[in-house]
Parts: structure tokens; sequence; C-alpha cells
């Protein structure tokens, strides 16, 4: 029988094993988006300010920023003249908008005159729900994550889908570049499917394809309920998402082995379980800690 004191002790340690992970999963989020940022991989839109340009990604922008797309009637949706506005501080408000932590949907692209950023109110965690269990509430690591997730799930102006078995995913070239080297290879190498705006992902299953699809955008802390930390692990591995096996190892560390309490008594058996399945899956510091 769990006693109130081992609850809120078990609580605790779940607070601050999820803080530590959102640390490090913002700060990948952002570390990624910048590289794309900087790159230009996958750029498709042109922003011109003053004398100069600065090439842009249209999903990033309607994650964080859609006045930039939405705001006049552009002719050409590739090309955005931005009359008035100094490219040096176009480019900083870019950095931002790639990889600042809060959530900034509405903020304006001049930044105000005490050099910030107007924030919008993140989005409502209830909100961000996956589509294969309306029920299941998700927790992006960051502002940044809830924007980028937002757009997922919107739905909004797709240019490439992936088939896993009989379900198709609507997803953003950019985003899938930046977060997964396996899709950085595949549509910016020399593959065949670089320049095809449907693919087809053999050896896992949809489930596990609309996790690694939150994690991706969202850079989520958890697993929605009913997923298979096993076969999420695989498909991880699969498309190179460190992240996202550091994500399954606190899930396992939390439900097989409590956070380790002491006295262990109780919880002997289900160490020994995760023991075995760490092993397994190759995950090596959990599995060390088990012993």
């Amino acid at each position: 029988m769990i006693t109130t004191e081992a609850a809120r002790e078990f609580q605790a340690k779940e607070r601050k094993h999820k803080e530590q992970l959102k640390r490090c999963l913002s700060a990948a989020l952002s570390a990624d988006l910048d590289r794309l940022l900087q790159e230009e991989l996958e750029a498709d839109v042109s922003l011109y300010a003053g004398a100069g340009s600065l090439q842009a990604h249209r999903a990033v922008l309607l994650a964080r920023a859609p006045h930039v797309l939405q705001g006049q009637a552009h002719k050409d949706p590739t090309n955005i003249y931005l009359s008035g506005y100094e490219l040096s501080g176009l480019k900083d408000f870019l950095r931002r908008v790639y990889t600042a932590h809060q959530s900034m949907h509405s903020a304006e692209i001049i930044p105000d005159m005490d050099d910030s950023v107007p924030e919008s109110t993140a989005p409502d965690p209830a909100d961000l729900c996956g589509s294969s269990d309306p029920d299941a509430v998700l927790e992006p690591a960051s502002g940044l994550g809830a924007d980028l997730l937002g757009l997922y799930q919107r739905g909004e102006q797709c240019d490439i889908t992936i088939q896993v078995a009989e379900q198709v995913f609507s997803c953003h070239r950019a985003i899938l570049c930046a977060r997964s080297q396996y899709f950085r290879a595949m549509l910016s190498g020399s593959w065949m499917e670089s320049s095809r705006q449907c693919i087809t992902l053999q050896g896992l299953g949809p489930d596990e394809m609309e996790v690694l699809l939150q994690f991706m955008y969202g850079a989520i802390v958890d697993l929605p309920p009913g997923a298979s930390a096993s076969q999420v692990v695989l498909a991880a591995d699969m498309l190179g998402l460190e992240g996202l096996k550091d994500v399954v190892e606190m899930v396992l560390t939390r439900d097989y082995c409590r956070f380790f309490p002491k006295p262990i008594d109780g919880v002997q058996r289900t160490v020994l379980e995760c023991l075995s399945l760490t092993h397994a899956l190759g995950l090596q510091n959990l599995h060390l800690l088990c012993k």
C-alpha cells in the first residue's frame, strides 16, 4: 500500500525528472530550428526588408508568426516584401521566432522598443491532443514546441505526406528535416524520395508514427496513454530521435521503477522487468541503474 508520504515523494521526483527533461528537450528543439534557419535547408519563403532579404520557412512562420504571411495580399507567396523594416531587425526577430522558448504565435514582426517580443498566451494543454486519442493531453517541452505541435495538429499548409500502413500523415518538410537526420538525408539528399510529396515508411506502425511526429514537432516530455514504450524506442532508433529515447527512459523509470524509492520494497519485481526490457532495447543508462 502506498502511503501519502510515499505518494508525495513520487510526485516530487516525477516533477523533478520532467523539468530536467523539459530543459534538455527544449534546448534541443531550439538548436534544431536555429540550425534550420542558418542552413536555409528547405527554405521556401524570401522575406525582403531594407536592401536585402532573408530565407525562411513557411511552416515555422505559420506556427509562430502567421501575420507575416497573412498580413498583406502578397502576389507571390514565396516572396514577401516588408516595406519600412530594417534587415537587421528582421534578422533578430526571425532568430527569436525560431529559437525562443516562449509561445509567440501572435508576436509582431518588429520587436518593442525595449527589444522584447510580445508573447501570446501559450496553447491550453487540453487543446493539444493526439489525433489517435482525443482524451490524451500532450505536454510540449516549451512554448516553441506548443506552437509547432499546434501547427501539426491543425494540418495547415502541409507540403508532404507520410504513409504508414493504411494511415497517411500530413507534415511539413522543413520540420522533418530539422528534427530527424533520417528525414534530412531522405528529403534533402540524393534519395529518390527527395522530390516526392508522398513517402511510404516501412518497419513501424501508425501509432508509433503519431508519437514520433508529436515529438518532432512538440518535443513532448511524456508518452500518450497506450503508447508502447518498446515500439517507440525502436521507431526512434530508426529515425535518429535520441531525445525521444530519453522520454521513454523517463517513462520506464517512473512506471516500472517508481524512481527507485528507498527502501525499494514493493518494486523489486517491476525493476527486474525493467532490467530485462532496457537490455533488449539498448537503454544502457537505465539498465545500469536497474542492476
